[in-house]
């Protein structure tokens, strides 16, 4: 079970979601039901509001708007939150508690101390946006990384993006021939979490997928980091690959002929 304690950010207030990071600024988001999987938020009177997981799982979306409204839930109130995976499912949706703890007396207004906060937040969702718009480029141009890139599809139709494991969500696993590859988005995790995260899923597919093949790890980055550069060196199974993004400003005519 997982359970923690966070505040409600003004961000999250206005767009209707929830980031699963506490006060402490660990995350929980890899505690809980995988990306795109259908949630359901349950308060304490037994009220329902059906969401989501996100694509970069560390938040619920859906039209969280409501559940603010209803339970009367405002920018700065602290809540906690609990996740109970062997609790049963709620009309196919996973069931996760959600309790009000303290509450602000008035609603907060955008006074010059919180613009700081909020910037930052909205700052981050641009940030996972743009990183999950990288993942969708990612799985349609694999030859830019590797010409013989793949991406993995198991028996049953699973494709290689978030693929689940009892360990965690492998962003990207590919085939590259008989060989397997781990890709993962650094996503703004640390150096070492990032590369003892990588290592941990590599091992895993060399003891369930792999059947004696190569397994090999790549972590996609945008700023150089020597740090993370040390720590790749020290382990000749782990790639760094950089990126780059161009931004284009195109008319409303440029986008209709490129999609016709």
């Amino acid at each position: 079970m997982t359970t923690f304690e966070k505040t409600i950010g003004i961000s999250e207030h206005k767009y209707g979601y929830l980031n699963l990071t506490s006060d402490d600024k660990k995350t929980h988001g890899h505690n809980f039901p995988p990306p795109n999987s259908p949630v359901m938020i349950v308060t304490p009177n037994k009220q329902q509001y059906p969401a989501s997981m996100h694509t970069m799982q560390n938040q619920i979306w859906g039209n969280l708007k409501i559940w603010f409204k209803n339970e009367n839930i405002n920018p700065t109130d602290r809540i906690k939150i609990t996740y109970d995976p062997s609790k049963p499912k709620i009309d196919g949706r996973f069931p996760i508690e959600i309790t009000r703890l303290t509450q602000s007396s008035t609603t907060p207004t955008l006074s010059p101390a919180l613009i700081p906060d909020e910037e930052v937040e909205r700052i981050t969702e641009i940030n996972m946006q743009m990183e999950n718009d990288l993942e969708n480029f990612l799985v349609d141009n694999l030859h830019l990384i590797d010409k013989d890139l793949k991406l993995y599809q198991d028996g049953q139709g699973k494709t290689g993006r978030q693929f689940f494991t009892e360990i965690g969500d492998i962003d990207l696993l590919c085939k590259k021939k008989d060989d397997f590859v781990v890709i993962e988005l650094k996503k703004g995790r640390s150096s070492d979490k990032v590369v003892g995260q990588i290592s941990r899923y590599i091992g895993w597919v060399k003891e369930k997928l792999a059947n004696g093949n190569n397994v090999k790890g790549i972590i996609i980055v945008h700023d150089f980091d020597p740090k993370l550069k040390y720590a790749v060196l020290a382990n000749p199974i782990i790639d760094l690959k950089y990126y780059q993004i161009k931004i284009d400003f195109v008319t409303e005519q440029d986008i209709i002929a490129k999609n016709n």
